[in-house]
């Protein structure tokens, strides 16, 4: 009896060590444990990733990953939580008369520190099949995790990169003496910028985005409106165009990034 009790136990245990072994041979190939994360969304091909033309931040990131778009509430659960919870979604209803379609993608991409950078783009839209060139209401919020602050302004340094933006778009200058101010800097908090890009009559601002053509990630741009923004680890990049002018959009984008 005390034997048969003895290979019982033994069993048992090797029996955990086994399930153990297995599961963590699952994730054993990971080089970031965030790379979970995506597990079950469908990895697709794409041709290139959004970022801001202005600015060039993350042009020169490598290796990115494009998933199939799904629903908000399971992209957010698929991203993580230092962007998850860096994003306070508004009341679309209050933005948009109708929502046609909403849906997010998720791509990843690694910097060079080896760990694995997400990008997400939450996209509202009128219509049922993302923006036409006849659609003029749709909201997008693109966020991507970026450690680093890269609006750091060093008075010190002639080198300082937001002192070059600031003379290239004109961000301290004077609409009402007619200047051409390509982007105002309303300021996120004392310390941090809040880039807003205008839009003059004579040209269009150029928004990119992410759509899907059903078998590949496909990047596209459109006239909006825009802010760009870091704040807290994440960088945002968000476009509108709506027909109701008396929207405070100011106060919604302020909402979305600092809660």
């Amino acid at each position: 009896m005390f034997m048969k009790a003895i290979l019982t136990l033994s069993i048992f245990c090797l029996s955990l060590i086994l399930f153990s072994c297995a599961k963590e041979s699952k994730h054993s190939g990971y080089v970031d444990p965030n790379e979970a994360l995506v597990e079950k969304l469908d990895s697709v091909g794409g041709n290139s990733r959004t970022y801001n033309w202005d600015f060039q931040i993350l042009k020169g990131i490598q290796d990115s990953r494009y998933y199939a778009p799904v629903d908000i509430p399971t992209a957010l659960n698929s991203i993580p939580d230092e962007l998850k919870d860096g994003i306070h979604l508004p009341d679309v209803s209050t933005l948009l008369d109708t929502i046609g379609t909403e849906m997010a993608n998720i791509v990843t991409f690694w910097n060079t520190k080896n760990k694995l950078m997400f990008q997400i783009q939450i996209s509202y839209f009128k219509n049922d099949v993302e923006y036409d060139a006849g659609n003029k209401d749709f909201f997008i919020i693109s966020a991507a995790t970026l450690a680093d602050n890269p609006f750091l302004d060093d008075p010190d340094s002639e080198e300082d990169p937001i002192d070059k933006w600031r003379t290239e778009f004109n961000i301290d200058g004077d609409e009402t003496a007619g200047e051409v101010v390509t982007y105002k800097d309303l300021k996120l908090n004392p310390d941090l910028p809040l880039f807003f890009k205008v839009s003059p009559s004579s040209w269009t601002t150029m928004y990119n985005y992410y759509s899907f053509d059903g078998s590949k990630i496909i990047h596209r741009s459109t006239g909006s409106k825009m802010y760009y923004a870091w704040y807290d680890g994440v960088l945002f990049q968000i476009g509108y165009k709506f027909d109701d002018e008396t929207i405070d959009m100011e106060s919604v984008i302020r909402k979305i990034i600092l809660g």
